[in-house]
């Protein structure tokens, strides 16, 4: 199972994002290229296909014309739906891209059926051409035809998603948890499908998906991947097949506090749950069967912020951050059995052993406290504690900071989903 960072939970952005593929090739429209070299009674047909969100281009001639890498963009439609043209003008501009001398040209604008520009079929000759209005009429149609043919070849990929999605939960049905749940959340989401509840936590946690205004949306990233393999999804037709009675938006829990998620913070683990009701989180130690405590963060502020939470409820996170941030002031000119100690510019002396231990603060007063708790053999907590009872406000000076370390120790906390 994948298991996602609680720190900085989205994805790190690359540095060059991988470009979106068209997995649609002039080459598998090469019978209709030939059919229009047999209307035309041209020596060579072209299809040049364009993504004008990307830029990304392919052409191919028939026959192959090696080393043509693209057309110049005088022989472009440019918006015109045909451009038949004398190329003898444009003579240079030809001979720069690689072209032979020709004596006709002829560009049939390849459009979607919302107008997008998909590219361009074209015919040449070396030799000058008449071509009737009937002939022309014909190759228009096929221009038509063809631009069906490439919207459909583009439909078949969101058909190729729902094929995949049946193999993985077929799978699935063989061999529990052989799917990623997020892997097939998105793959249903692709599908025009709605995720199920534990399909929508998992592209949570995995930062594929996040919840707004009810509604569960992907992320940049999820949209980047499905994007870069061909899908182009619209708010309208994403979840068009979802029955109207689920709600991926609310990953339901029982009253009873049934855990949905697995956090495990160094080498303890709490399971997570949420109450529908209040529409609160709760989390227990696992294994542990105490009851539920219920957090003040949910997944709005993020999972770094409720492990931050939960670290600050069930240890003593100021007390441990004292402890490892405080520094001996060695150097200190002090009475003999004094000791100074500073934290980040707060300083606090003490003085005596944890059955008598005292402590002064800025004040200079010196202030008895109990270390009854402190070891011998650990003088640390000795003088951590010492800090508590020089400086009474000490946790409301460095509650900031305290919460600020509670999130970077989150920085290795692990969450995973869990399904019941």
């Amino acid at each position: 199972m994948a298991v996602a960072h609680l720190y900085g939970l989205k994805p790190v952005e690359r540095e060059a994002p991988r470009a979106p593929r068209m997995f649609v090739e002039p080459a598998d429209f090469a019978a209709v290229a030939e059919l229009a070299r047999a209307i035309s009674g041209c020596e060579r047909a072209c299809i040049r296909l364009e993504d004008d969100e990307t830029g990304e281009m392919r052409l191919a001639f028939f026959p192959e014309l090696p080393g043509v890498t693209d057309l110049p963009a005088a022989l472009m439609p440019n918006g015109r739906g045909l451009a038949v043209l004398d190329p003898a003008p444009m003579g240079r501009d030809i001979a720069a891209a690689g072209l032979p001398d020709l004596g006709f040209w002829a560009g049939f604008a390849l459009k979607s059926q919302g107008g997008r520009v998909l590219g361009v079929l074209g015919l040449m000759d070396s030799a000058p051409r008449e071509m009737s209005d009937a002939t022309m009429q014909q190759l228009v149609q096929l221009s038509g035809i063809l631009s069906l043919g490439i919207g459909m070849a583009a439909s078949v990929i969101r058909v190729l998603a729902r094929q995949t999605l049946g193999v993985i939960e077929d799978v699935a049905e063989v061999e529990e948890g052989a799917a990623s749940p997020a892997l097939t959340g998105l793959m249903r989401y692709a599908a025009g499908r709605m995720p199920s509840n534990a399909e929508a936590m998992a592209m949570r946690i995995a930062g594929l998906a996040e919840m707004s205004d009810g509604h569960l949306l992907l992320t940049e990233t999820a949209t980047s991947i499905l994007f870069t393999h061909g899908f182009r999804l619209a708010t309208s037709d994403v979840l068009e097949d979802a029955p109207e009675a689920e709600e991926v938006a609310e990953v339901q829990a029982s009253k009873e506090f049934q855990a949905m998620a697995r956090l495990r913070i160094g080498e303890v683990h709490h399971d997570i749950a949420r109450d529908d009701e209040t529409d609160k989180f709760a989390f227990r130690i696992t294994g542990s069967g105490a009851d539920w405590v219920l957090l003040d963060n949910g997944l709005e502020q993020g999972w770094p912020e409720m492990a931050a939470e939960i670290i600050k409820r069930t240890r003593n996170a100021t007390f441990d951050y004292v402890r490892m941030h405080m520094i001996h002031r060695r150097d200190a000119p002090m009475p003999s059995g004094e000791y100074l100690y500073d934290l980040y510019g707060i300083e606090w002396a003490v003085r005596g052993t944890p059955e008598a231990a005292e402590a002064r603060g800025e004040d200079g007063t010196w202030r008895s406290f109990d270390a009854s708790s402190a070891s011998p053999d650990n003088p640390r907590d000795f003088s951590a504690l010492a800090a508590f009872a020089a400086i009474p406000d000490l946790e409301a000076r460095i509650g900031g900071d305290v919460h600020e370390w509670s999130k970077r120790i989150a920085a290795g906390s692990e969450i995973t989903p869990v399904f019941n």
